[in-house]
């Protein structure tokens, strides 16, 4: 996907709102678009969905997830793990 198509999102999420370094790493937005125009926004800080566009039944787009719309929000929510793939103990289980 190109960086201008990136910033012309539907789910109106801006990337420079997600990009930050933690820990020496950097974090970013992820859009992936379907041939049909649905899209998910993701990060990379714990692969946390931060918006789901899909159709309602009369075909409007929304977005059907609660997620944050920047970093800051990802880090400092009382729910540290909503919407995330990986949570605290992701690759750490020992013989688990």
């Amino acid at each position: 996907m190109m960086q201008e198509e990136i910033q012309n999102n539907i789910c109106g999420l801006s990337p420079q709102a997600f990009e930050k370094e933690i820990e020496g790493k950097k974090t970013a937005l992820y859009i992936l678009k379907n041939k049909k125009g649905h899209e998910i926004a993701v990060t990379n800080y714990g692969g946390a969905l931060v918006g789901i566009m899909v159709p309602d039944k009369k075909g409007t787009l929304a977005n059907v997830i609660q997620g944050h719309d920047s970093i800051e929000g990802v880090i400092n929510s009382p729910e540290p793990f909503l919407s995330t793939l990986v949570g605290r103990y992701g690759n750490r289980i020992c013989r688990g």
